[in-house]
């Protein structure tokens, strides 16, 4: 117990006292301390722990302006294939427009790649390394297990080449059911309320309006009760209780007075309401992390002292507080931290 208590006063002078000249502490630093799985020793072996993997990213200099050069969205690792897609779709397609096109000799005649074609299909790209034409919508949402015409994996990887039929070519290219999915799926990808996610379930803007109106109230009873140190739940929540505990009392109160906070409940998504427990506990430990925040940007720079004080509730289980105290304009003021609660104090 001793050796705990110390360790946990080491721990947090040595967070703190750091910050004397340049003070930056994470606002999770304390919680995630007090966290651990094992109360008797905080700190974890590191020869024993697996090393992480490495998580794929994408940066917006990666990308690759030539459609020639370009590897298939396949090859990317599924959980930046997004990120991969959304940039490339943001940069637009390639269209190098002062390039001078080479010549070649097709059907008893030179033929080339004409710019005046970029007007007509604004999907259309050129590859300068490869002499061909591509689609960026087919490179971006190309399905190649679907049978396809007019040329979709083509326009998607090898690239197109045949100038003399080019016209005709990109003209069904532009109409064919591959090229038109793939280009439906990339607006719908690049609208938020109409991609893949929203159009599971259609929420419009009256909606969205209606549950910020519920996440305020739910919030603000919260910041209430906690201001108060009253308790949130009831031993009977449902329906028909008499006494729904003071946080749903409080909501209900609430919507009787103000009529736009009781239409929001009464014509919302009944499964979106803002009032489980689990919702309770998030809001209140949104409001406790901004509590610390504060906290810790009015000792910055300070001097401090940590008290610890350890005593057993009416169940008999052993609970410890960690309270910071410093000075602040010739005032001492004390900062409760933390609640923790021992399972085991050999």
């Amino acid at each position: 117990m001793i050796q705990f208590l110390i360790s946990i006063i080491q721990y947090l002078i040595g967070n703190l006292v750091i910050g004397m000249t340049d003070f930056r502490m994470s606002k999770r630093t304390i919680q995630s301390y007090f966290s651990s799985s094992s109360a008797s020793t905080p700190h974890t072996n590191e020869s024993t722990s697996e090393p992480k993997k490495s998580r794929a990213e994408f940066s917006h200099s990666d990308l690759i302006g030539d459609p020639g050069k370009r590897k298939p969205i396949d090859d990317y690792q599924p959980e930046i294939r997004d990120q991969v897609r959304r940039a490339y779709a943001l940069n637009g397609p390639t269209q190098p427009r002062d390039l001078v096109f080479p010549r070649k000799w097709m059907s008893g005649e030179f033929r080339s790649f004409q710019k005046t074609w970029f007007d007509e299909f604004d999907w259309l790209e050129y590859s300068e390394y490869k002499g061909a034409a591509y689609c960026l919508y087919c490179y971006l949402f190309f399905n190649s297990s679907k049978p396809e015409k007019f040329g979709s994996s083509v326009f998607a990887h090898q690239g197109y080449v045949n100038w003399k039929k080019a016209k005709d070519t990109f003209n069904k290219h532009n109409v064919c059911k591959t090229h038109v999915e793939a280009r439906q799926k990339c607006e719908d990808f690049m609208n938020q309320r109409t991609n893949v996610g929203r159009k599971l379930v259609q929420v419009g803007k009256e909606e969205e309006k209606r549950y910020e109106i519920r996440l305020t109230t739910s919030l603000d009873v919260a910041r209430f009760l906690i201001m108060q140190g009253d308790a949130f739940r009831g031993h009977d929540e449902s329906s028909t209780s008499l006494n729904k505990g003071t946080f749903r009392e409080m909501v209900d109160w609430y919507k009787d007075k103000v009529e736009i906070v009781k239409a929001a409940y009464e014509k919302g998504y009944k499964n979106c309401q803002m009032l489980s427990p689990y919702v309770q506990k998030d809001l209140t430990k949104a409001c406790a992390e901004e509590v610390m925040s504060v906290i810790m940007d009015e000792i910055r720079g300070r001097k401090f002292s940590v008290l610890i004080d350890e005593s057993r509730d009416v169940s008999i289980k052993e609970q410890m507080t960690v309270i910071l105290r410093s000075v602040v304009a010739f005032s001492c003021l004390r900062y409760y931290l933390y609640f923790y609660s021992f399972t085991n104090t050999r």
